[in-house]
């Protein structure tokens, strides 16, 4: 399959590939069960490997060890799964995914965001942070409607179960409220030019799957235009939050659970940092230092992965950790209950 551009960086697709448009909506539907080609697996390996070593931001900049990797010749994705464990128990990154191998059920049916009012508490479900352009324009939404949100004087933000996405849109929602805070997060990351490395695959696989209409115009914005010269940056930036202009003197509790992973843990933690807000429920599921993940295919096998191009440092550990709760709590309580018994938590 040619999936790449040719004459720029290695590892960036080629959105005019017919064969991207085909595997990517075939790697998303991928259950278990669906067969693979034990033979293309097994001649993709060194490929895999390469693969590896060049584009895993923590193998590729000496912050992890690869071991020794062989692709199984394997029959059906689903058995890549012991596999996928393996590299991310040694290379302590829980967002390497192989497309059809095992994963636990993340899904909440229902749109991205909810909001309804319990009790004179304003309580907003949050259940993704990315998802389908329906959810991109819910999310959107949302961010733009902080206004509406912080005229009320209290708030619950109910992050279980969040599998995460796009921390972008809780920082929009938040921008104009939150307090200083120095050094909230230390990342590392890809850029080209300036702009983030990982845009460009993962517009172009967005597309592939959902049309020209499936990228949201900030990640168009921020993708980078592939040049013959183009040179792979590697940045370090602390990132300090800014005092919004518009203080909010409410409460917050944010309900956050085992479930809740990557950029839904990151949001938590700002509501926590930047409003004060407090953590409710149980430790998070721990996915969260490695960032900006970016799928790659190989071209025989058509296996895909998905591998972070950035890093984050909170300051503690939280990878296969998770961010700790404020106050403990069955995360099967219903949020109507916690809305009831506002009070009691704050």
């Amino acid at each position: 399959m040619s999936l790449y551009l040719q004459g720029t960086l290695p590892w960036l697709f080629d959105p005019d590939s017919p064969e991207l448009g085909t595997l990517a909506r075939e790697a998303a539907a991928r259950t278990s069960a669906t067969p693979c080609d034990p033979d293309a697996l097994e001649a993709d390996s060194a490929l895999f490997t390469r693969l590896l070593r060049e584009r895993h931001f923590g193998v590729a900049t000496g912050r992890v060890a690869l071991p020794e990797v062989t692709l199984p010749r394997a029959e059906t994705w689903g058995e890549l799964g012991a596999l996928r464990d393996e590299l991310r128990a040694a290379l302590v990154d829980e967002h390497i995914r192989i497309f059809g191998a095992p994963r636990p059920s993340v899904a909440d049916d229902g749109p991205a965001v909810e909001r309804e009012v319990v009790a004179g508490v304003l309580v907003l479900r949050i259940r993704r942070l990315v998802g389908t352009p329906d959810d991109e324009r819910l999310l959107t939404a949302w961010a733009a409607g902080a206004d509406g949100d912080f005229a009320h004087d209290r708030i619950i933000v109910d992050l279980r179960g969040n599998s995460g996405g796009n921390d972008g849109h809780t920082h929009d929602w938040v921008s104009r409220r939150v307090r200083a805070v120095e050094r909230f997060c230390t990342s590392a990351g890809w850029s080209v030019r300036g702009k983030p490395l990982g845009y460009w695959n993962a517009v172009a696989w967005r597309q592939a799957i959902y049309g020209l209409d499936g990228a949201s115009l900030g990640l168009l914005s921020q993708r980078h235009d592939p040049q013959p010269d183009d040179v792979l940056e590697l940045g370090v930036e602390t990132h300090d939050l800014t005092a919004g202009d518009l203080p909010w003197a409410g409460r917050m509790l944010v309900l956050v659970d085992g479930r809740t992973r990557s950029s839904g843990e990151s949001s938590a933690w700002l509501l926590r940092a930047g409003l004060g807000a407090r953590l409710v429920g149980e430790p998070t599921f721990g996915m969260i230092e490695y960032g900006d993940i970016v799928q790659y295919a190989l071209p025989r096998s058509g296996l895909v992965i998905a591998l972070p191009t950035k890093s984050n440092d909170f300051g503690v550990p939280v990878e296969s950790v998770g961010f700790p709760v404020d106050v403990p709590l069955d995360p099967a309580t219903p949020v109507a209950d916690v809305a009831r018994r506002f009070d009691t938590f704050v």
